[in-house]
């Protein structure tokens, strides 16, 4: 009985894994053709094309915003961790006045849905003439959610090993540089995934604050190439399969560690 119980439990797995896999392999597929109609799905591999993906790749606009997308994911990446885990180190480590009260104030802006300070943020960005900027789609994108990440991670590491690189007169800086940083590598690599994922696949932001084509990202691309091309089912998938190709590649070569710091910070919250 419990063999079948166990059979019964991978054949589920199995079907629900290929129903998740069904969509991203209609993609690719679609993508290596030039098809009208949505509905044109076969497993047949004799008619597969590389066009769609030199035709986008041969767009000027295509290119910028692929170019944008790569700048805002990677500069994101750079300042969220920056920000993340000097922040994380301050409050898990140094001892000043509020310190529980203002990282609790940080934690409850993660209740505020994103949606609500959007309008408020595109007024201040707008205030600072940055509309059409880097500035205003990177420095957004650090936030309380990679705070806590490290903080979590950096109340692991002993007070004991702190205190004595502070007896050999080491600076906090320089704890934080030598000490913390190399013993929460796995954190910061998770909380790299998550913000790279959320960079380059954010597309409610850029459409707000960009206006002029150069400067927009590749998740805009779809609905570009949609008005431009509807009749292209195809291209409209290889430009999909583009956009989610980067992320995937960048999650998968960091999928171990990613898995590791997922799983230490839950031991630790």
């Amino acid at each position: 009985m419990r063999k079948i119980t166990h059979l019964f439990g991978d054949l589920l797995l199995l079907a629900v894994s290929l129903l998740c896999i069904l969509p991203f392999l209609y993609m690719i597929l679609m993508s290596l053709k030039s098809t009208i109609n949505v509905y044109d799905f076969s497993l047949s591999l004799s008619d597969l094309t590389l066009e769609q993906y030199r035709k986008i790749f041969s767009d000027a606009a295509f290119l910028h915003y692929f170019r944008n997308s790569v700048i805002v994911a990677l500069a994101g990446v750079a300042l969220t961790l920056f920000t993340s885990c000097t922040a994380g180190f301050a409050f898990a480590k140094l001892k000043f006045k509020g310190n529980d009260k203002i990282f609790l104030l940080l934690i409850l802006t993660m209740l505020v849905p994103s949606q609500i300070i959007l309008v408020p943020l595109y007024i201040v960005v707008r205030g600072l003439g940055w509309v059409n900027t880097f500035k205003a789609l990177i420095l957004p994108l650090p936030g309380a959610f990679g705070v806590f990440i490290m903080r979590q991670a950096i109340l692991g590491i002993p007070n004991e090993l702190i205190e004595s690189a502070r007896i050999d007169g080491a600076s906090d800086f320089k704890i934080l540089r030598t000490i913390v940083l190399p013993l929460v590598k796995s954190a910061m690599l998770t909380l790299s995934i998550f913000t790279f994922l959320g960079a380059w696949n954010n597309f409610t932001w850029p459409l707000i604050i960009t206006t002029k084509e150069s400067m927009r990202t590749l998740p805009l691309a779809l609905t570009t190439m949609k008005t431009q091309y509807d009749s292209d089912v195809g291209l409209t998938m290889a430009c999909a399969a583009v956009t989610f190709l980067p992320p995937f590649i960048f999650y998968l070569f960091l999928q171990s560690k990613f898995e590791e710091g997922v799983a230490l910070n839950g031991m630790k919250g």
